[in-house]
């Protein structure tokens, strides 16, 4: 796992190789449309299925493989987690999904991790300054995607439309509240 800042600010990382390879290639071959889910809280109208996490499934394995790379996502974010395990919800995006500009509320820290090889990287996440500049752009690549330490100035969207019959298969992870080191 590779954890980088995009800028000087250090609350925006660029996330690498967060998956282990295993992981990354059995999400590849499963079928998610058959998955049961449920709506996100607060993106109710959006083209968006929030996975549920079946025992055994390869998406409830996400969170426990996470939990091992605790302290090293700590140590590159600089900062001390008050709580030791993350929760994630992995979210299925389908056509006509985009995301305007918006704020994540109170959210302390999230990492938003592309895993499904099907979207173009059109349709990763773009962060903007509070001028609404782009600030970083983060492009749809499988294992890659976010880290933000969030704050009233963490803008960001999907400005791109998913196209008909492709997917955007990512996991939001919640590492709750945290102090810097």
């Amino acid at each position: 796992m590779k954890i980088t800042p995009v800028d000087k600010q250090h609350n925006l990382f660029l996330a690498e190789d967060v998956y282990s390879a295993d992981i990354i290639n059995k999400i590849q071959d499963e079928d998610f449309w058959s998955y049961e889910w449920e709506l996100q809280e607060g993106q109710l109208n959006w083209p968006r299925r929030k996975l549920i996490k079946k025992p055994g499934s390869i998406i409830s394995q996400l969170d426990p493989y996470l939990n091992t790379k605790h302290e090293l996502i700590s140590e590159a974010l600089k900062v001390k987690f008050v709580y030791e395990e993350v929760d994630s919800g992995i979210w299925l995006d389908y056509s006509p999904y985009t995301c305007a500009v918006h704020l994540d509320g109170d959210l302390p820290i999230a990492m938003q991790i592309y895993l499904l090889d099907d979207a173009g990287p059109e349709h990763g996440t773009v962060f903007y300054h509070a001028n609404k500049t782009e600030r970083y752009t983060f492009p749809y690549k499988v294992n890659t995607g976010y880290i933000m330490l969030n704050g009233p100035d963490q803008y960001h969207g999907v400005p791109t439309t998913l196209e008909p019959g492709k997917l955007r298969l990512s996991s939001y992870t919640y590492f709750g509240p945290f102090e810097h080191k």
